[in-house]
């Protein structure tokens, strides 16, 4: 009885299990037949779906008053799309397009650091070559000593382009023949290794590069390879003619970075160029960053989603420099995808928007291109003049002018120009040209190069000593010209001026009353102000820019630490009162220092952007408001007594170092000469001013390099004033007619 209910419960169980494998065979089935019916379907008809990116037109760049800087026009990239690319071709097809684009006389993207004609040989001149070739070798397990012919033999065993062509039937061998039996024959006509043909080293070389790339940039189904970019509507033409020989070759119909009247602010409006790897990487890891900064709660998945959303990509193209750089958060855009279905042939069935892309937002900058082109063509005339007027110890070897021009209640950059200039519309085929250029036209002086600013630092030492008392509107110093200090060093004024005050002090620079106001207030609260007025500190314009240096003890001791004279003295208090010495300074702070002075004390943040808008300009995005960075601690009379000397070092007919520019213009302009030493005779020339004196609008700062004297700037401030405020241009001598240096 026992034994016949342990069979009984055996089948039951036996039944149980054939129950419950038919269930599961039965839903599998249903899965199959109704849930998956339409994605098997397809993969029956052999259809396949993958997802691409749409790309995002970059955001434009408009001056002031909405005139174009930087805009789009369509342009033609030819890519290379695996998705239709059958993988036994790919070579084949990247060789056809190569000799195609030969043929017509383009170009294509290849950072392979290896040379394209023979001999091959490394290409290692720049570090980041160096790195790129180190990386090449390790990630292919090549030595690191390893020469260019087996770098290149790796290289080309890894994308399978080692092969032999029968000459008599056109077999082709995959591989190294070499390995090969000596009684090796063509398995189609029976001809012997002789008779086979080596393939053509500088064409394999050439693939390499493409597929190199293809690899470095993440090429696949879902994301297309930019082969070339911007190439002529007559070439689109003829690759389109040949397609069918040439399948997964696409022509992509972009947007290219056109730049109007592409030489008036090319430093301020920068350049676009391909993402590099250093960049790649920097550049995604802040995204990556700002993700999860920004959502502190979100899961890795959400995080990777949306990192995969805004990640950029190795055909992206970025800001390189100037505002293009600064503002590529703002002008990238956001992609777009589609979804693409072939059928086993390769060809399109459906193509699907799943998001559309957003183009970038455009900004509006402060500049104005009158005033651009008023300031460039000033900078342009007068070294013209210079050249032909003045002699090369006393001008004539100008070379290099960087104007600055910034609103003074705004702290808008109204123009940035910096000479001579170069055009963004031929960088892209002078830019190795310009990298040499003994002028380094590419650098942008204006925020990045340091000066010396000579007598235009004096109204630093005017406000600080009448902040603290030492000298007020009243104080009368006797200028004797030769200032006593008790030692061996006993600096000269260039003139004898005798008791005078601090107005006439500016208007006839003298040194003497800035040795003596600067030795009562003392080198920290000079250090203190410059500071305040904008000197030494930056500006907080979204460009990159140098702080530059104050002249202090602490710096002086700094930069010559174990040499002879390492020790501050009493002489070098003497020196930095009158702008020598450390004081460096770049042509934005002194605009913006004397933005500060015209505005009493009240120091503005320089910026470049007025606005962000949205790409079709329907929407405001956002306003740059005015921000006050600091107020100097100083009165209004210490102001007004500036001004007061500046105003007079232009209207001033008999004394004024300005006299022969702004005597008898028709609006008050106030005004500071320099004229910082540098060894030998090719001291440079600096200049401040501003307009109207007494309600003050615009401020500008001019720095000649090797030109001489202070006035020599005048000319070229005058150009922005005669456009800024509508005036005719007039002619005015261009000479000192009593022939005195003007300090």
């Amino acid at each position: 009885m026992e034994e016949k209910q342990k069979h009984k419960g055996r089948v039951f169980l036996l039944v149980g299990v054939i129950i419950a494998v038919f269930v599961v065979f039965a839903l599998r089935l249903m899965k199959y037949q109704i849930v998956d019916a339409e994605k098997y379907r397809e993969m029956a008809q052999g259809n396949y779906t993958s997802t691409q990116s749409i790309d995002a037109a970059r955001g434009e760049m408009l001056d002031r008053y909405g005139r174009p800087l930087a805009v789009n026009q369509v342009s033609y990239d030819v890519m290379i799309n695996e998705a239709y690319l059958p993988n036994k071709m790919r070579n084949t097809v990247i060789e056809r397009i190569i000799l195609l684009m030969e043929s017509e006389g383009q170009s294509w993207i290849d950072t392979l650091p290896i040379s394209t004609t023979e001999p091959f040989a490394f290409l290692t001149e720049t570090e980041s070559q160096k790195r790129q070739l180190e990386q090449i070798k390790t990630n292919n397990k090549i030595n690191l000593d390893a020469d260019v012919q087996t770098t290149l033999d790796n290289l080309f065993k890894k994308y399978k382009l080692i092969h032999y062509t029968c000459k008599e039937c056109g077999y082709r061998y995959e591989g190294e023949l070499s390995e090969e039996k000596e009684d090796y024959v063509c398995p189609e006509c029976g001809a012997s290794k002789e008779q086979f043909e080596a393939y053509d080293r500088l064409m394999a070389r050439k693939i390499a590069g493409v597929r190199y790339q293809m690899e470095v940039y993440g090429s696949s189904t879902s994301t297309p390879y930019t082969f070339s970019k911007d190439i002529p509507i007559d070439v689109v033409v003829t690759i389109k003619e040949y397609s069918q020989q040439m399948p997964g070759i696409e022509i992509k119909e972009t947007t290219s970075r056109r730049y109007v009247d592409g030489s008036l602010a090319p430093h301020a409006i920068g350049v676009v160029g391909s993402i590099t790897q250093e960049e790649y990487t920097a550049n995604n890891q802040a995204i990556l960053e700002r993700i999860k900064e920004q959502h502190p709660d979100w899961t890795e998945e959400q995080i990777d989603q949306a990192y995969q959303e805004q990640k950029y990509r190795y055909s992206d193209i970025i800001g390189k420099s100037g505002l293009e750089y600064a503002m590529e958060d703002q002008l990238r855009g956001e992609r777009g995808e589609k979804r693409i279905t072939t059928d086993a042939s390769g060809n399109v069935l459906t193509t699907e928007i799943i998001k559309q892309a957003k183009p970038g937002n455009t900004i509006v900058t402060t500049l104005d291109k009158d005033l651009q082109r008023a300031a460039l063509e000033g900078c342009e005339e007068f070294l013209k003049m210079a050249k032909a007027t003045y002699s090369p110890e006393q001008g004539g070897s100008a070379d290099r002018i960087s104007v600055v021009a910034q609103d003074v209640k705004s702290g808008e950059i109204l123009a940035m120009v910096n000479y001579p200039t170069y055009d963004l519309s031929d960088y892209y085929t002078n830019s190795t040209e310009l990298s040499f250029d003994p002028l380094r036209r590419l650098i942008n002086y204006c925020t990045q190069g340091i000066y010396m600013p000579g007598s235009i630092y004096k109204p630093v030492v005017a406000i600080g000593g009448m902040a603290t008392g030492v000298i007020d509107g009243e104080t009368l110093i006797d200028c004797k010209q030769v200032y006593q200090t008790g030692t061996s060093y006993n600096p000269r004024c260039l003139g004898l001026h005798g008791p005078i005050n601090v107005q006439y002090a500016l208007m006839v620079s003298c040194n003497y009353f800035f040795y003596e106001s600067g030795t009562r207030q003392g080198i920290d609260n000079i250090v203190k102000y410059s500071n305040q007025l904008g000197l030494g500190t930056k500006t907080g314009i979204e460009l990159s820019e140098t702080t530059g240096h104050v002249s202090s003890p602490e710096y002086y001791e700094s930069v010559r630490q174990g040499q002879v004279d390492d020790t501050w003295t009493y002489g070098n208090v003497l020196q930095s009162a009158i702008g020598q010495l450390d004081n460096a300074f770049t042509p934005l702070q002194m605009a913006n220092y004397t933005a500060t002075l015209a505005n009493d004390g009240k120091r503005m943040r320089s910026h470049l952007v007025k606005s962000i808008e949205s790409y079709n300009l329907e929407e405001t995005v956002s306003t740059t408001e005015p921000e006050m960075l600091n107020q100097v601690e100083a009165d209004q009379d210490a102001f007004e007594q500036v001004r007061q000397g500046m105003l007079r070092a232009s209207r001033d007919t008999t004394r004024g170092t300005a006299r022969y520019y702004f005597g008898d213009y028709p609006i008050d302009v106030a005004s500071k000469t320099g004229t910082p030493q540098a060894t030998g005779n090719d001291d440079n020339a600096t200049f401040i001013a501003y307009a109207p004196a007494n309600d003050p609008e615009i401020a500008v700062a001019v720095v000649v390099e090797k030109g001489y004297s202070g006035q020599r700037g005048a000319p070229v401030a005058k150009a922005i004033f005669d456009e800024y405020f509508g005036l005719n241009d007039q002619q005015i001598e261009q000479q000192n007619s009593d022939g005195q240096l003007i300090p």
